[in-house]
């Protein structure tokens, strides 16, 4: 059975919480670089596509031993800056790409902060040739690959490749045995959600490259489909306590399918917090309108709904919460047990959500 609890925050409450989270918030200095190996470097068996291996990461820069790694994947958007029908990957020559891997830099930052290291990876060949989940979660085990093998020996394909994303000149990062494989987090958003629920499903972890363990996952304002219909094997998670974050004001609230199909199953928990007023939009700051991006807008499907979330207070809720979920997830901080179940309120003002739990079933 699920638990619920409704989450209604006051401005007190807020500022009582946020006292409580800086207190304990160890606020590393943030460093940034980014890696490109080329825009048609990622092939998949069964796939005529090409896409990128490249990702921006940000990093505690006294960066300790053991850190857990996030990494972040992006959702179906404009692969480059045109609306041309024939355009496809790479772009044209004058047409940019659109960084939507650059939309979570303001998660990236308040995780790192905390000592995380978070890798977002860009997936626009994927978007262009309209790649499926099954691309995306072998995109994020492509990455993870080179993240182990430069974790473990500080070598492999990202091995000197890192760039000052300011400058564009060469950084030098020495990740070595500073990143703990073993301790691996995921949050896809949209379809990127769909991509790391079938990453991590009991299904394939097989796939998982050698050294590496995912312990945590969020899909974001996600969808859910199953490739064959009746079977949800592709994206059924027991074996990790996987959380979803549902946008109210985007989906039909079908991300839900996530949390209840573990129900009855799972080992471990599974929660689920349903946002209102949240869109699909804002949660990357690269598709909101105040970015001016090529192909940003206000996509929420309840315009007129008074409870509607601005873009700042959306990415609040991502920062609280998603911190609240890795911190006990990938470092087993119990302290953050309440606020995933309900008991606690979100710090963040005006936001109204509704958490469900579902405890271990065996």
């Amino acid at each position: 059975m699920a638990v619920l609890a409704a989450l209604v925050v006051s401005v007190s409450s807020w500022q009582n919480a946020s006292a409580d989270t800086a207190a304990k918030n160890s606020d590393h200095r943030v460093g940034v670089v980014e890696y490109h190996l080329g825009d048609t470097t990622f092939t998949d068996r069964d796939w005529s596509g090409r896409s990128e291996l490249a990702g921006v990461v940000h990093y505690p820069t006294d960066l300790p031993a053991g850190a857990p790694l996030i990494v972040q994947l992006h959702r179906q958007a404009y692969s480059c800056a045109t609306d041309d029908p024939d355009a496809s990957w790479p772009c044209p020559p004058g047409v940019r790409s659109v960084p939507s891997y650059r939309g979570y830099d303001y998660l990236s930052e308040a995780l790192a902060r905390r000592g995380f290291v978070v890798v977002s990876l860009s997936a626009n060949g994927i978007n262009a040739f309209m790649g499926t989940s099954t691309q995306r979660a072998h995109l994020i085990n492509r990455q993870l690959a080179m993240w182990q093998k430069l974790a473990a020996t500080g070598m492999g394909p990202l091995a000197g490749r890192f760039r000052d994303p300011a400058t564009g000149r060469a950084a030098a990062v020495d990740f070595r045995g500073r990143v703990d494989m073993r301790r691996v987090g995921t949050m896809g958003h949209s379809v990127g959600g769909l991509g790391v629920m079938r990453q991590a499903a009991d299904r394939f972890r097989g796939e998982w490259p050698a050294g590496v363990t995912i312990r945590a996952v969020v899909p974001i304002a996600s969808v859910y489909f199953e490739e064959n219909e009746g079977d949800n094997s592709d994206t059924l998670i027991t074996k990790i306590p996987f959380a979803v974050v549902s946008a109210e004001c985007w989906s039909s609230g079908a991300d839900r399918q996530y949390f209840d199909n573990a129900r009855g199953k799972n080992t471990v928990p599974a929660y689920l917090v349903t946002v209102r007023g949240a869109n699909h939009s804002f949660f990357n700051t690269q598709w909101s309108p105040s970015s001016g991006q090529w192909g940003a807008s206000d996509d929420s499907t309840c315009p007129d709904n008074p409870a509607r979330l601005s873009e700042t207070t959306e990415r609040m809720l991502a920062v609280e919460y998603l911190t609240a979920y890795y911190e006990r997830t990938l470092r087993d901080d119990k302290r953050y047990d309440a606020i995933l179940t309900g008991a606690r309120p979100l710090a963040v003002p005006g936001v109204t959500a509704t958490a469900e739990y579902l405890p271990p079933a065996k």
